[in-house]
């Protein structure tokens, strides 16, 4: 079962009216059955949405968090496949993109493509991404591993065995992503689905500012 259960903010793309493939795998246990029932019992919805003021700072504010300009939480997390374990503190220094998934995410799925496009276009210019599986509520590493394989993710797939990010990193949404500077500092906290543009323009402007401040 799982330790707690996280709910889903659904943001529709400009595909959305064809719906989303959901992963299918005939192992899964009853906590995916549950976690994807609850999603599409609440349409993927239980929290108002934040602002997009709200979810980027260029400033900063003391103590850790997820808030925008907080120093972000530190984690370190076994990698899918390895023997080694990944510390956000090993990427200090580049622009590292978070993101909080699940196989039994709709979304996550959704989005996935964008996130492997905007790595591939954007890994020489010292961005980091790492995709945080929250394993904590999976059926078993398997469906993870056919995630993985089946988008081809080029970037740090971590394992969160022990469901420790939700509370660290506030995970209520899935997925989620967060855009963390070269100093550590949270500087976009979004939940919910997004695209390729979104993604591009929020590191684009998060990164003119850090450079303009330097």
């Amino acid at each position: 079962m799982m330790k707690k259960r996280i709910s889903i903010v659904l943001l529709l793309s400009a595909a959305a009216g064809a719906g989303y493939i959901i992963y299918e795998d005939q192992t899964a246990s009853q906590q995916n059955d549950e976690a994807l029932e609850q999603y599409l019992e609440q349409d993927g919805i239980e929290r108002e949405q934040l602002d997009e003021e709200d979810m980027i700072s260029h400033g900063e504010l003391e103590g850790t968090g997820t808030e925008p300009g907080q120093q972000a939480p530190p984690f370190e997390l076994a990698q899918l496949g390895a023997e080694e374990t990944l510390a956000l503190e090993e990427l200090e220094g580049s622009f590292v993109v978070v993101n909080m998934w699940a196989t039994w995410c709709p979304p996550c799925r959704d989005e996935m493509p964008d996130f492997v496009e905007f790595y591939e276009t954007y890994q020489d210019d010292n961005v980091e991404m790492v995709g945080v599986n929250m394993t904590s509520t999976e059926s078993g590493l398997e469906p993870v591993q056919q995630f993985v394989d089946d988008f081809q993710i080029p970037f740090y797939t971590v394992l969160d065995e022990e469901g420790i990010m939700e509370d660290r990193y506030n995970v209520y949404a899935m997925p989620s992503t967060y855009i963390i500077d070269p100093e550590g500092r949270v500087a976009m906290s979004r939940p919910g689905y997004l695209d390729y543009e979104i993604l591009v323009s929020s590191y684009e402007d998060i990164r003119a500012n850090y450079e303009a401040e330097e």
